[in-house]
């Protein structure tokens, strides 16, 4: 009863510790195990807990074919002072709380190739404005209709093809194409939709102010999965650009700004090292 004593303290404060066993070994988490799953399945071999050499007190999740492997370990950037060059005998896998859509598995797995390094390009431009108008029931001060101007910065990164990530112009159309269909639009969560017809859509909230119902043509809102905060509009912006990406590009940044110097920034995967994913819809 003495040795069942703390662990039962620790339970009614509400701690636990989750287990992860794989042919009876404890894991550190649910990546690990799907990894030893995996390379038992396709009959790799491997080993578990392997020391790097000359890089201290280092230890790698796994040594797969002279590789090693780090799962929700050391960022390269940590790594890259204590191995050198062997820093391209890693692979990091990790699991990303930030997706790019319902279909993005959260996973990220980074090697660093003696090909062709990664590389960003940037683009401002003018033309990259829009107005919008929103409404936060939530929020006292925004729970009114109200309407800013905003403008997008894009960022993209890849692997140069002859000197090239992605060709500017290219880049430009796949943003005004997307402002073109958010431009003088009303945004708003879709949770609020009360009816659809071909031609409208009524909505109805409460807000600190009162109950609001409003009727509005249907070509000029956009239903969104959350609330019309900025946050969520560089999502919206992101999910309209990122399809039109040749495959050499990795990622994909917007920056949105609401009004002048506030806004907000999201950087999303898009394609697996450089080369397309298929995705089954």
């Amino acid at each position: 009863m003495a040795e069942l004593a703390p662990r039962l303290k620790e339970l009614t404060q509400g701690g636990y510790k989750r287990a992860y066993r794989h042919h009876g070994q404890l894991l550190k988490t649910s990546l690990h195990v799907l990894v030893a799953e995996l390379l038992d399945s396709l009959n790799v071999p491997y080993r578990e807990d392997v020391p790097v050499p000359n890089s201290g007190s280092t230890i790698a999740d796994f040594m797969v074919n002279g590789r090693w492997v780090f799962i929700n370990g050391p960022s390269p950037r940590e790594l890259a002072r204590k191995l050198g060059k062997n820093l391209r005998r890693c692979v990091f896998i990790r699991r990303e709380a930030l997706r790019s859509d319902s279909l993005d598995h959260g996973i990220r797995v980074l090697t660093l190739e003696e090909s062709g390094d990664l590389q960003t390009i940037f683009l401002d431009d003018p033309s990259f404005n829009f107005d919008y108008a929103h409404i936060l029931p939530r929020s006292e001060k925004c729970s009114v209709m109200h309407g800013h101007t905003s403008s997008v910065l894009l960022e993209v990164v890849g692997r140069p093809i002859d000197g090239m990530v992605v060709d500017f112009g290219v880049a430009k159309e796949l943003v005004r194409s997307a402002i073109r269909s958010l431009d003088h639009k009303m945004f708003i969560n879709e949770r609020y939709v009360m009816k659809v017809d071909s031609k409208s859509v009524t909505l109805k909230f409460r807000t600190v102010h009162g109950d609001f119902v409003i009727k509005a043509p249907k070509l000029t809102t956009v239903l969104m999965p959350g609330e019309a905060t900025v946050e969520n509009l560089a999502r919206e912006v992101i999910t309209r650009i990122s399809p039109g990406m040749p495959s050499n590009v990795t990622a994909v940044g917007v920056y949105v700004y609401e009004g002048l110097n506030k806004g907000s920034h999201i950087l999303a995967q898009i394609h697996q090292d450089g080369k397309a994913s298929r995705r089954e819809q």
